[in-house]
């Protein structure tokens, strides 16, 4: 599974990344149930948020999230 950006917890706690903290899936369901049909809007916006700022691990989360959610959405 993919890296995101990393958060170093201290000495003897390694590196946290947003993917060991989120499941893509459950960020879907979650995004649906927050924003309704303006799901995969909010996605896409967290999702370019985060590339401009440069954090590409964070965008590429939320471009799957974005992924998945037009894809349940259509269906």
């Amino acid at each position: 599974m993919p890296k995101i950006h990393s958060y170093d917890c201290g000495a003897g706690y390694g590196r946290l990344t947003l993917w060991e903290l989120a499941d893509p899936a459950a960020t879907v369901e979650a995004t649906i149930e927050l924003y309704g049909p303006d799901a995969a809007t909010a996605a896409a916006w967290c999702a370019l948020t985060a590339k401009f700022d440069g954090r590409e691990e964070d965008y590429r989360f939320w471009y799957t999230v974005f992924s998945k959610l037009g894809n349940k959405l259509q269906s």
